[in-house]
């Protein structure tokens, strides 16, 4: 068994066309909102506790939530007074977690993978980040590795072509992330920059989508209906 913190607190501009004023993760994907889709494929994987890290419309995803219960184990809100930023917002939400190591993901992307197996594989390292394989880098960060799935390096993005990217689904150390100096920081460029531990990779082929673009927001809802 495992504890997700999913970060779901952004304000989603570049989907707003679509959205409006609904929380990113909240929008329609199929019958539901995208965040139920999310949930439940935890769930169904093992995760025995979902702390949802919240800012933009809290009151609506927490309302919401309480009152559809997607699922049946432990949920918990984790509501921040003003923006932290990424790493800010785990920090906060890390706070509930009663493990020494948890996963953590977007709320507006879809990995099918199995995330109890992820967890299990995160044995041996301080920092473990699944690596998806897209045919174009493009849109994201692209992870540099070696043969033994060390992660070298994250680029930013801008790279053409098919690789492993950035996911943006990891399993930290609850520790590492609890005692981290800053209160409000990107996860991503100022934790990670900044890690000296042992940073490896899960990698895998399955199917990766994130709704944050129409584009992508469309492709999904082709995808679940």
């Amino acid at each position: 068994m495992f504890e997700c913190v999913i970060l779901a607190g952004g304000f989603g501009t570049r989907l707003k066309s679509v959205s409006g004023d609904i929380p990113k993760p909240m929008v329609a994907v199929g019958d539901e909102p995208f965040l139920y889709k999310l949930m439940r494929k935890l769930e169904a994987d093992g995760c025995s506790k979902i702390i949802l890290s919240l800012y933009y419309r809290s009151d609506y995803i927490i309302s919401r939530i309480n009152a559809d219960r997607p699922v049946q184990c432990k949920v918990q809100f984790c509501v921040e007074n003003s923006p932290l930023g990424t790493g800010g917002a785990l920090k906060l939400a890390a706070e509930y977690v009663s493990q020494e190591k948890f996963i953590v993901l977007n709320g507006d992307t879809y990995q099918d993978i199995d995330y109890s197996d992820f967890f299990d594989k995160s044995v041996g390292s301080d920092l473990f980040i699944s690596a998806s394989r897209v045919s174009d880098c493009q849109r994201y960060g692209v992870l540099n590795l070696d043969n033994d799935l060390n992660v070298m390096s994250m680029s930013s993005g801008g790279f053409c072509g098919s690789g492993y990217i950035n996911s943006g689904t990891y399993v930290v150390n609850t520790k590492d992330v609890v005692s981290f100096t800053k209160e409000a920081f990107s996860f991503e460029a100022d934790f990670i920059q900044h890690f000296d531990g042992i940073f490896k990779a899960y990698v895998t082929n399955g199917e990766f989508i994130d709704i944050g673009v129409p584009e992508d927001y469309y492709r999904a809802c082709a995808r679940f209906s």
